[in-house]
C-alpha cells in the first residue's frame, strides 16, 4: 500500500473529538437533571396545593362558620411533613368569610409556602317559607296541563302557564 490511505488519527484530533463529546454529554446530563429537579417541584407544589385545598374544603363542610382568626397544624402526606397556616378573614359581604392557607414543607422557613391556596365558606339564612305553599307532588298525580304517561314540558314556563295543580 503506497500514499496516505493507510495513515489513522492524530492523537490531536482524537483529544479534540472526545473533548466536543463530553461537552455535549455535558450539556445532556444537565438538561436531564434540570427536567428531573423541576418534575420534583412542580409534584411538590401540587401536593401542597391539594392540602390547601383539603384544609378549604373541611372548613366548607364543617357545621359552623369559621372564626375569624389565624391557625396553623401539620400532618404527613404523599410520606412527606407538611406544616399549613391558614388565615380566616370577614369579607365585607355578611356572612361570608374569605380563607387564606399557605402551605410548605415542615422543616421550611414560613416565608418559604409551596402553594397559597384563597377560597370563601359562606352561610345563608333561608327565608321563612311562603304560607300555604307546597313543593311537593303527591305521588302518581300529574301537573295540571299535562296526561300522564306524556313527557312534562322543559322548556320556559310561558306567562300564565306555569306548572300548577
Amino acid at each position: 500500500m503506497s500514499g496516505r490511505g493507510a495513515r489513522g488519527f492524530t492523537l490531536i484530533e482524537v483529544l479534540v473529538a472526545l473533548a466536543i463529546a463530553s461537552i455535549g454529554l455535558a450539556s445532556v446530563l444537565a438538561v436531564v437533571t434540570n427536567s428531573a429537579r423541576n418534575s420534583v417541584y412542580l409534584r411538590d407544589k401540587t401536593f401542597a396545593s391539594w392540602i390547601a385545598q383539603n384544609r378549604i374544603t373541611e372548613l366548607r363542610l364543617g357545621a359552623t362558620m369559621p372564626s375569624v382568626d389565624k391557625t396553623n397544624g401539620d400532618l404527613e402526606f404523599a410520606g412527606q411533613k407538611w406544616k399549613w397556616e391558614q388565615t380566616v378573614t370577614q369579607t365585607e359581604v355578611p356572612g361570608m368569610r374569605r380563607i387564606d392557607v399557605a402551605v410548605r414543607f415542615a422543616e421550611a422557613p414560613a416565608e418559604n409556602a409551596l402553594a397559597t391556596v384563597t377560597g370563601f365558606v359562606g352561610r345563608t339564612q333561608l327565608a321563612a317559607p311562603i304560607a300555604g305553599a307546597s313543593w311537593e307532588l303527591d305521588s302518581g298525580a300529574p301537573l295540571s296541563g299535562t296526561t300522564p304517561g306524556t313527557p312534562t314540558p322543559t322548556g320556559p314556563l310561558q306567562p300564565g302557564g306555569g306548572l300548577t295543580r
